[in-house]
């Protein structure tokens, strides 16, 4: 499996052994240790009281100072406490009555580890029932009145939940799990995606109803009842699996239940009207969904419906006006126009449908069409992608887009089967875009948003960066952050980043990321990059702060801003498992150890040059005589690439070599020095570290 890493640039060159401190340090924990597992119950209903458990991992979340919420408002936070040697913590949460449906991204502040990832937590209209074992087997099944959310837990291995209760003939009854949608996944040896099987069984105890993985990995059973009687729904995981991070809200009733939702975006900074589909969901109900024109996110949420359990669908935000397909255009003289700087959205309705664009090009300037369905949206579709010119002659296709990939650094479930083309037309003229699904997928679900916009001439890049809560291990100190650069033009230019939106007397950092040149034609800085926050020196502990990544560039004497999506990382060892989040933030922990500052902002040297960097090292036990320190860069190269190097401190000050810059490119460069190194983003990062030192290689006389 492809993997990236944070580069630990070793300047120093001298032996990867190095030998302990004199006096034992404390250590800035591993990011492990930042986490947040899972949330128990996953959800509530709207005017009621729940206490929740928040699992964390080796006594990470101790000390608990807030429970931080981002999304609708309406759950205020009580009673919260550290449990389970550390390991959890308790917490109640108020309802509100008028409390938007929906889910929050909820996160554990505390003085031992900052600010964890999110995890989801569901606001509903329904009753909701907490599952008590033992419930195992139909027999013993726990009675639930309909229509309910069951809040459950299979664990441990081969646990089976069951749920019985009373239905009428002729109900539209609807039983269905929520769990992948909100991105329940296992730890350790249980990663991945919580995949959940669901049976329905009649009085007699047999199968009358069974559903794996038909909404994503989740379940859903749509039955109409033949006659009254007691039925039950069993609930398990694929192979008889179980763990205690194994959490999932199941809806029972004849509820309406949010599948689809079309069209699948809307332009950001304006209102549109969405159509929401699924069973029992009554024909041409809609919603009325905004996008702030001034937002950060990515996607939008629409839903949910009254009486429902909360269940809400992304929608992706664009910056361009859009359409929406015209039926019937499965064939080139019944095409839909598609216009330059515009985004159509469409849905496979039938099997074998197949979507027909016509483009009309006033000139040869290479155009970008992409294709957003699995990104973001979720959508189950394979999409296909080809161009054909006027005379019906096959000029390009694409089928899975590599360069729209992240790769490891995921937000979306597996590597993307989205598609991307980028054409330059041979002659102006009339041309025609095909769209097709690989699998034959079709029906509400199998959506897909198409958009062409210019490929020349116009410098454009998306930014991420994570983690995106940023622990300060003590007041006064600084730590790092990666921002990931992903060039969607020919990256000929640099790209300007700063830290943003900080309060008064915090300090964020500047960096940039390298374009190519002739002076720079092969260039790995241009990639991943480091940025820095520092807290003030009477920053109390548990605070925590918002804040922003935004890159910039100029194009004819105009400014291109982008501002990065932050990721949570939910730290497993699977592609995938960052998500997309609201808001960044950097959050002060307890001092962990000495923290470092850099006697000098800016260094300047010529390319092979040796040089020192002089770090002085605050709060260090008296008896500290030797650090091990390491030069940072944010570039991706192979795992275990040097570790620190062992210095000794003189007057409180350690001097860093910087050797081995022959092979630096020429212009800026923008570095830290750390004292706590990890070689994989899963576990930690440049922290505690000296601010952005910027770094002039001169090329050689």
């Amino acid at each position: 499996m492809a993997r990236r890493y944070w580069m630990l640039l070793t300047i120093a060159w001298l032996s990867s052994a190095f030998a302990p401190c004199a006096s034992a340090q404390l250590q800035a924990p591993n990011y492990e240790e930042c986490r947040l597992d899972a949330i128990f119950p996953a959800g509530g209903q709207q005017g009621t009281s729940v206490s929740v458990e928040l699992r964390g991992y080796k006594g990470g979340l101790a000390d608990p100072t807030d429970i931080v919420i981002d999304g609708p408002p309406g759950i205020t936070v009580s009673d919260l406490k550290a449990i389970s040697n550390n390991n959890a913590v308790q917490a109640t949460f108020e309802i509100a009555k008028d409390a938007p449906p929906g889910r929050r991204w909820v996160r554990v502040a505390s003085k031992q580890s900052g600010l964890t990832n999110f995890a989801h937590f569901v606001v509903s209209s329904l009753p909701e029932h907490i599952e008590k074992e033992p419930n195992n087997t139909p027999d013993a099944s726990e009675s639930v009145k309909t229509p309910v959310v069951v809040n459950g837990r299979v664990n441990p291995k081969a646990d089976m939940d069951c749920f019985g209760f009373d239905a009428k003939k002729g109900d539209n009854l609807v039983v269905a799990i929520e769990a992948h949608a909100i991105d329940v996944h296992g730890q350790g040896g249980n990663y991945g995606i919580a995949d959940f099987t669901l049976e329905l069984l009649d009085s007699k105890g047999r199968i009358v109803a069974e559903s794996l993985d038909r909404l994503g990995y989740d379940p859903l059973i749509e039955f109409k009842v033949p006659a009254d009687g007691r039925y039950a729904a069993r609930v398990k995981m694929v192979a008889y699996g179980g763990f205690p991070e194994a959490v999932y809200r199941l809806t029972i009733g004849q509820v309406p239940y949010i599948t689809s939702v079309f069209p699948p975006g809307l332009t950001r900074g304006s209102t549109e009207t969405l159509q929401l589909r699924g069973p029992n969901v009554p024909p041409n109900t809609t919603v009325r969904l905004s996008s702030d024109p001034n937002g950060n996110f990515p996607v939008a949420l629409a839903g949910p419906l009254p009486a429902t359990s909360g269940r809400d669908l992304p929608v992706i935000e664009g910056k361009f006006p859009q359409s929406i397909e015209r039926e019937p255009n499965n064939e080139s003289k019944s095409a839909t126009e598609l216009k330059l700087n515009s985004t159509v959205n469409a849905r496979f309705e039938s099997a074998n449908d197949v979507d027909w664009y016509r483009i009309r090009f006033e000139n040869k300037d290479p155009v970008l069409l992409q294709i957003f369905a699995h990104r973001f949206v979720r959508s189950p579709v394979d999409t296909q992608l080809q161009v054909y010119d006027s005379a019906g002659k096959l000029l390009i296709e694409n089928d899975d887009d590599g360069s729209t990939d992240p790769g490891y650094v995921s937000y979306h479930d597996f590597r993307t089967t989205d598609s991307c083309v980028s054409f330059r037309p041979p002659n102006a003229g009339e041309y025609f875009v095909r769209v097709s699904d690989n699998k034959g997928t079709y029906g509400d679900r199998a959506v897909y948003r198409l958009t062409m916009k210019p490929n020349a001439g116009v410098p454009d890049f998306r930014l991420r960066h994570y983690p995106d809560g940023v622990p300060i291990w003590g007041p006064g100190s600084t730590a790092g952050v990666l921002v990931r650069m992903d060039w969607l033009s020919y990256p000929n230019f640099d790209i300007e980043l700063s830290v943003e939106g900080l309060p008064d007397g915090w300090k964020g950092s500047t960096s940039k990321a390298l374009g190519l040149s002739k002076e720079r034609p092969q260039n790995r800085y241009n990639r991943l990059v480091y940025l820095t926050i520092t807290a003030p020196s009477d920053a109390a502990v548990g605070t925590t702060v918002p804040f922003r990544i935004a890159g910039r560039t100029s194009h004819e004497e105009k400014t291109i801003e982008r501002v990065s999506y932050p990721l949570t990382l939910f730290y497993t060892s699977d592609t995938g498992f960052f998500r997309v989040t609201p808001v960044s933030r950097a959050a002060v922990a307890t001092a962990r150890g000495p923290w470092l500052e850099s006697m000098v902002d800016e260094v300047t040297i010529t390319q092979g040059e040796e040089t020192m960097i002089p770090v002085r090292i605050h709060g260090a036990k008296p008896d500290l005589k030797e650090m091990p320190l390491v030069v940072n860069l944010g570039y991706s190269i192979k795992c275990n690439h040097g570790p620190p190097v062992t210095l000794p401190i003189k007057d409180g000050v350690c001097q860093v070599p910087l050797v081995q810059t022959g092979e630096l490119p020429i212009g800026e460069l923008f570095i830290t020095v750390a004292q706590t190194w990890r070689s994989d983003i899963r576990i930690g990062m440049p922290g505690p570290c000296t601010r952005i030192i910027k770094l002039n290689i001169r090329p050689k006389k």
